[in-house]
């Protein structure tokens, strides 16, 4: 053995560090009792030097009820249903997360299709029917699924098709500002900031979103550079978060990227077009139910913890916004997110402090 192989050998052995099973255990019974407490509810607005101390600088989520205007999706879209919007579209309501394609995991994107607010209307509502038929003809699901519950495709259409993947999901989630762009004739439907907020921290909105969608979508569990203030204006949205600390536990790589694309061929099949120049860091997708200490299956929940230990370390929490409802996210708390029925949200992101001991 050389010098240069003996001095990497000394590093490597003087920087190695085992962690034992105790410490983990020990590691996350500290971030429980930091942050995985019951969320707070408030009945009115705080102050914004109440809100500045004892939520944005703890990175204390909380839940504010009736702060808000409640608006259903008829009276947003009312006189702006031939406004052009790009729509996420997916078969089955997961868009960008990791998932089996060809048998590798895939970071997915959804197909983008534009459509007027109107079609987005009608399609959600043809959702929801289609759910309903499916239901009540107790039709056998096929679809092939990972152990996550997502499922399965690959990047050329299979044979026979899959009768269960012809379906489109549609969810609006565009997060470029648009209700200050592309939607901004629906902007006066809402207030332009929350006043306290942008009091406590000392900036305007970053960007104003809207999110039109139903129980059909559900989000990839993922963090944001953003201070988000999510206000629900009809429906009910369902976040379940984890506190930064639990970065640790989470898988986190770098995957191939693909977009979702439909066959208008082979009988509407969705495959997966791959870009072999890019790749996405992004958390490995799993079963948040599964994992909840409410679960209906515990030996479920054992034999899915066996399989993904570290998952057992995480600390999900599920909090329920409700028409008029508004929620405070702190930066950087991992977040899934779905709605319990047709929900029309709105959220204002505000620049993080990225000179914060949080960053």
């Amino acid at each position: 053995m050389n010098s240069y192989e003996y001095q990497q050998n000394q590093i490597k052995n003087t920087t190695s560090i085992t962690i034992e099973e105790h410490h983990l255990s020990n590691f996350s019974s500290d971030v429980k009792s930091l942050h995985a407490t019951n969320i707070t509810i408030l009945e009115n607005v705080p102050d914004p030097l109440t809100f500045l101390r004892e939520y944005v600088a703890l990175s204390k989520p909380v839940l504010i009820r009736n702060a808000f205007p409640q608006i259903s999706l008829g009276d947003v879209i009312q006189g702006n249903e031939h406004l052009m919007v790009n729509v996420d579209v997916t078969p089955d309501g997961h868009g960008d997360c990791i998932r089996t394609v060809d048998g590798k995991q895939m970071f997915v994107m959804p197909l983008v299709r534009e459509m007027s607010l109107g079609q987005l209307r009608c399609g959600l509502r043809e959702q929801q029917k289609q759910q309903q038929d499916h239901q009540e003809q107790k039709q056998e699901d096929k679809t092939m699924v990972d152990e996550n519950g997502l499922a399965v495709f690959h990047t050329t259409p299979v044979a026979p098709p899959r009768p269960t993947l012809s379906q489109e999901i549609l969810y609006y989630s565009r997060q470029n500002d648009c209700l200050r762009t592309e939607l901004q004739p629906l902007m006066k439907l809402f207030p332009s900031t929350i006043p306290f907020a942008q009091e406590a921290f000392n900036t305007q909105p970053e960007a104003v979103n809207i999110w039109i969608g139903n129980e059909k979508s559900v989000s990839s569990i993922h963090k944001d550079h953003y201070e988000n203030i999510m206000c629900v204006t009809c429906g009910e949205k369902e976040f379940t978060i984890c506190p930064p600390l639990d970065a640790m536990f989470f898988k986190e790589s770098c995957f191939p990227t693909g977009t979702f694309s439909r066959d208008t061929i082979n009988n509407g099949q969705w495959t997966v077009e791959v870009d072999s120049t890019t790749t996405t860091r992004w958390i490995e997708s799993f079963h948040v139910n599964k994992l909840m200490s409410t679960t209906p299956c515990e030996k479920e929940r054992n034999e899915y913890l066996n399989q993904y230990p570290l998952l057992k370390y995480i600390h999900p929490m599920k909090v329920s916004i409700k028409a008029g409802d508004m929620f405070y996210l702190p930066s950087l708390w991992y977040h899934q997110v779905t709605q319990t029925c047709e929900t029309v949200a709105v959220n204002y992101w505000y620049d993080m402090r990225f000179d914060s001991p949080h960053w």
